[in-house]
């Protein structure tokens, strides 16, 4: 702020020229340079410190600042003349920037309005023009540009809202991926255990053993999707996948960690939310006697044969919106929105479909494609 305040400041050369080059005494001279220096230290020493004291007003201390410059081009008049009024816009910026623009506008207007009717009153009618002209000019120009500063501070506001909302919907997705998926496998474990308790206790306490490593896991991946800092492994997703299928008691077909460890480190990342998702959905939601996944460089696929997209109540991820047909895309439900929301930022598709068409229990296939 201070450069862009500074930068102004060539244009004081015009009054201390008149007053170097006028026929004035010489001490009305040296008062003359003497008053443009400290009208240039208050002007600057105003932006660095425009709340000098701090029981008043930010405007009574921006008067106080006004007065002081005031007195600055009175004492200057004699030598440098009329061009002393060159000093009057930089009186006209300490009221328009620091301040918003309802006070430092109002101000900027009555400071000109009364520099303008003294200047006429000691120049005579004749000069009109070239008092009023100039003046007028310059109130334009500074207005407009603080104008365009607050436009530009609106826009960054706006920005860094927008970019707060993003990562608050990216900490939502993160959370809710992880969450939806270990908590669906907890309740599983735990319904087991339940009834294992009396038929095989040691059964029993191995699941609820594995419930406790579970959601101490889940824990501190809740607590590095919180700081932002989880990325999923798919290897270890596939894993998880297998133990979650068996504790929900539905077979299933799935590709061994090894043959996805050459994959993209992006397609793997993006791979293992779909698939921690796309998982969580058939345990809730499909009633699926059979689930098969596939993993290629580009594609992952998981199809079930549950009771497929016709029914709201059993549509993956609660989606409300999946429209009927041979092909439908993604839609409402908050995971399905977060995952189509995470492969749609990757550049790939997320699409729907029934996995045999025609039968009472068409199943569903999800696909992403990259």
């Amino acid at each position: 702020m201070l450069i862009f305040s500074g930068v102004w400041l060539v244009f004081l050369a015009i009054p201390a020229f008149s007053i170097l080059s006028g026929s004035a005494a010489p001490e009305l001279k040296v008062l003359g340079m003497a008053a443009l220096a400290v009208f240039v230290v208050i002007y600057l020493g105003s932006f660095l410190y425009p709340w000098p004291v701090r029981a008043l007003s930010l405007w009574a201390n921006t008067l106080g600042v006004t007065v002081a410059l005031v007195l600055c081009v009175v004492a200057s008049l004699p030598a440098a003349g009329l061009t002393a009024l060159n000093c009057l816009p930089f009186v006209l910026a300490v009221w328009v920037f620091p301040h918003p623009m309802r006070v430092g506008i109002p101000a900027a207007l009555a400071i000109t309005a009364v520099s303008v009717t003294a200047a006429l009153w000691f120049a005579g009618p004749e000069d009109s023009f070239w008092l009023i002209a100039p003046l007028a000019l310059t109130l334009v120009i500074i207005v407009t540009m603080r104008f365009a500063q607050e436009r530009e501070a609106r826009t960054q506001a706006l920005q860094q809202a927008l970019a707060l909302s993003r990562q608050r919907e990216q900490v939502g997705r993160d959370v809710h991926d992880v969450l939806g998926h270990s908590l669906t496998v907890i309740t599983l474990k735990t319904e087991l255990a339940r009834r294992l308790l009396d038929a095989d206790p040691e059964r029993a306490k191995t699941e609820l053993d594995e419930v406790l490593g579970l959601s101490r896991r889940s824990l501190a991946e809740v607590r590095h999707a919180v700081g932002g800092l989880h990325t999923p492994d798919l290897g270890a997703q596939l894993a998880a996948a297998r133990t979650a299928f068996d504790a929900a008691g539905i077979p299933a077909r799935l590709p061994d960690a090894a043959s996805v460890s050459g994959l993209p480190a992006d397609h793997r990342e993006l791979f293992a939310w779909c698939l921690r998702e796309a998982v969580t959905n058939v345990i809730r939601h499909s009633g699926a006697g059979r689930c098969t996944v596939s993993i290629t460089a580009d594609r992952l696929t998981v199809a079930d044969d549950g009771v497929g997209l016709g029914t709201p109540s059993h549509r993956p991820g609660g989606a409300s919106g999946l429209s009927q047909g041979p092909t439908a895309v993604a839609s409402p439900g908050h995971g399905l929105r977060g995952m189509s929301h995470r492969v749609a930022q990757a550049g790939g598709t997320l699409t729907l479909s029934e996995t045999d068409p025609g039968r009472d229990r068409p199943g569903t296939t999800l696909e992403v494609h990259l």
